[in-house]
């Protein structure tokens, strides 16, 4: 008797408890980090990001994707080799159409594009051309030093074409098809997204036969059921709860610092209008003790808007000050006369943030802030334009290892930061030199010219305080002890073959 393949299949059903879903599964629309934790095995880039070619899960070496090669044309034209046979979800195969397709004008970078998220990353695109069925060539508006890695970064996800075209951008966003490991199979709001192997994927046969992605919003119910099998892996575990996962024999924890930093933003309304109260902000805070107290002293705190993986890093730029009797005198003289600021944040999305607003808190009362704190359930609470706010809780990825990653697509002029859509008077007025300055940054091929306006840019950005930074998280991941698998830098979780086996206790 031949039993059918599907009874035949060992592989294991992998369960991932998750502190929150994403609303949407469209690669563009959504790039918060639940969402980018599942995106990242659904779709794949022509050029990929090797995190693990060092070991750290931060390296940048860049290596092949769906591309099997690249050739500069010249400083605005990057040509493309697209690998024959790859398969998409649906059993079509890529060609030089879908990834023109992806890439339109219309879908994420034109003047009014479909999804504008994507514009601040797509920002140099000017356009795609097809050469034949397996090449493409991407062009830039004007040179760009860093359109390598940009094609392997966010908002750069190829998707089906005709099967987008014919279910629309919302109907696509809850059935994707794209050409990763793991391909839709089922979506339950509130409760979980299941994504089943895409066993004709180019990278190889993935070692599991499905990854349901279970939201679990409270940590203890994510560690009680990582012990009773119920979940293989749980994310956003808090460094204080490692001991406990550790002293379960089949338990184990991977940890990383992300590259990503925990931010507050300041908008310039209401008492956070005076700079001087924005300024007194920051210097207000110890972000030595937080991190201590929080993350017990296993991560760090950027010395500016950047990061030491940078190629630009201005290993020099002074760390983030914390002073507070320079934030009472800078008040005193100011114009601050003991205004309720309001600090919304929401609830379970970034971790240990309640923390440490309540910790910063005492801080500003220090130094004379009259601060509220008002945890709400989701951002679009904290963003709602009838409500009162004046900080409110961010992260910034930093997506490529350089300014263009992070600095200018979320401070810049395309920001929402500059342009709030919710509520005008909250947008930032960036100085029209800072601006000036990032257009160096985003179109100069000349590295001493592109630093120095970083360094420049990065002195106006500190002087207006239209935020601040407080430190990159540490991410610890627990799981079972027979699971071999490495986080990322990135909030991606990689389940491609080369990144998930079972079986050996690590």
């Amino acid at each position: 008797m031949v039993l059918p393949a599907y009874a035949q299949d060992s592989r294991p059903d992998l369960t991932v408890a998750v502190n929150s879903l994403p609303g949407s599964l469209e690669g563009i629309e959504e790039m918060g980090n639940v969402a980018v934790r599942i995106t990242y095995s659904v779709f794949d880039s022509l050029i990929r990001r090797d995190f693990l070619a060092d070991g750290s899960g931060t390296a940048s070496k860049l290596v092949p994707g769906l591309a099997e090669s690249w050739t500069r044309i010249d400083d605005r034209t990057l040509e493309l080799k697209l690998r024959e046979g790859v398969k998409f979800h649906d059993g079509s195969e890529l060609t030089s159409d879908d990834v023109v397709f992806s890439f339109n004008a219309g879908r994420g970078h034109g003047h009014d594009p479909l999804i504008g998220a994507a514009n601040r990353f797509m920002l140099t695109i000017s356009h795609i051309e097809p050469v034949d069925k397996y090449t493409v060539r991407v062009v830039s508006k004007e040179p760009d030093v860093l359109l390598e890695q940009r094609l392997a970064g966010y908002a750069f996800w190829v998707v089906e074409n005709r099967s987008y075209m014919l279910q629309g951008k919302d109907a696509f966003a809850r059935n994707p098809v794209g050409t990763g490991p793991f391909k839709m199979a089922e979506w339950v709001d509130g409760e979980y997204i299941r994504l089943e192997a895409h066993d004709d994927y180019f990278g190889g046969r993935p070692t599991a036969k499905s990854v349901t992605f279970v939201e679990v919003p409270e940590v203890s119910a994510r560690i009680a059921g990582l012990v009773s099998e119920e979940y293989d892996i749980a994310v956003n575990i808090p460094p204080d709860q490692v001991p406990t996962i550790e002293s379960y024999e089949d338990l184990k924890v991977e940890q990383i610092v992300l590259d990503n930093t925990h931010m507050l933003v300041f908008y310039t309304d209401g008492p956070t209008a005076l700079k001087e109260v924005r300024q007194a902000l920051s210097l207000a805070i110890d972000r030595d003790l937080l991190r201590e107290a929080l993350w017990g002293g296993k991560n760090y705190t950027p010395n500016g808007h950047q990061l030491p993986s940078y190629e630009m890093y201005i290993e020099d730029y002074p760390a983030f000050e914390y002073n507070p009797e320079k934030a009472r005198e800078i008040l005193a003289a100011s114009d601050y006369a003991g205004e309720e600021i309001v600090y919304k944040l929401p609830l379970n999305y970034y971790l240990l943030s309640l923390e440490a607003a309540q910790a910063m808190q005492q801080m500003w009362r220090d130094v004379g802030l009259n601060v509220t704190l008002q945890p709400v359930e989701n951002s679009s609470q904290v963003n709602d334009p009838n409500g009162t706010v004046h900080i409110r809780a961010w992260s910034n990825t930093h997506r490529i290892p350089d300014p263009l990653g992070s600095f200018v697509p979320q401070w810049g002029i395309d920001s929402w930061v500059q342009r709030n859509r919710d509520l005008a008077s909250r947008s930032w007025d960036a100085p029209q030199e800072f601006n000036d300055l990032l257009q160096t940054i985003v179109a100069s091929t000349d590295w001493d010219e592109r630093q120095q306006a970083y360094r420049d840019a990065l002195d106006i950005w500190m002087d207006e305080a239209p935020g601040t930074m407080l430190y990159n998280p540490l991410e610890t991941y627990a799981m079972r002890a027979d699971i071999g698998w490495k986080p990322y830098g990135l909030y991606y979780m990689d389940l491609r073959p080369y990144n998930l086996t079972f079986g050996l206790t690590q």
